[in-house]
C-alpha cells in the first residue's frame, strides 16, 4: 500500500466518498515532499548550466589538446619523410656514381679491346700485304706458263 494524503483522504471521507475510492484517491495525489519547487528547479537549471559550461571548457581543451598533437605528429612525420627522402637521394647518387664508374671500367676495356683488335686487323694487312708479295711471282709464273704453253 503507497503512502496517502491523510488531508485528502479525511476530507473524501467526510464529503461522503466510500473508504476504498477516498484511499485509491489520495493515494495517486503525491507527497508534498517528493514534489519539485521552483527553487529546486532553479537550482538544477543553474547546476545545469555550470556543468555543461563546465563540459564546453573540458571539450575545447581537449580540442585544443588533439590539436597540438596532430600538429606535432604532422611536424615529427614530415621531418622523418625528409630525412628519408634525403637518404633516398644521397643513395640514389651513390648507386649512380658507382653504376658510372663501373660504366668507365667498362667503357675503358672496350677501348683496350677495340685497340687490341686495331692492332690485329693491322697485322693481318701487313700479313696479307707479304702474302700478296710472296705468292705473286708464283702467280705470275702460273699464269705465263697457261698463257704460253698450254
Amino acid at each position: 500500500m503507497s503512502l496517502i494524503v491523510t488531508e485528502v483522504y479525511d476530507a473524501l471521507i467526510a464529503a461522503g466518498a466510500p473508504d476504498e475510492k477516498a484511499r485509491a484517491a489520495a493515494g495517486a495525489i503525491p507527497m508534498v515532499e517528493n514534489l519539485a519547487t521552483t527553487q529546486d528547479l532553479a537550482d538544477l537549471k543553474t547546476g545545469f548550466r555550470q556543468d555543461l559550461a563546465e563540459f564546453k571548457t573540458e571539450v575545447k581543451n581537449d580540442i585544443r589538446e588533439l590539436r597540438s598533437e596532430v600538429k606535432n605528429d604532422i611536424a615529427e612525420l614530415r621531418s622523418e619523410v625528409k630525412n628519408e627522402n634525403t637518404q633516398f637521394r644521397t643513395e640514389i647518387k651513390n648507386d649512380i656514381g658507382e653504376f658510372k664508374a663501373e660504366m668507365k671500367g667498362d667503357v675503358t676495356g672496350l677501348k683496350g679491346d677495340v685497340a687490341s683488335l686495331k692492332e690485329d686487323v693491322s697485322v693481318l694487312k701487313r700479313d696479307m700485304a707479304v702474302l700478296k708479295l710472296a705468292f705473286a711471282p708464283a702467280v705470275l709464273a702460273l699464269l705465263v706458263k697457261l698463257v704460253f704453253f698450254p
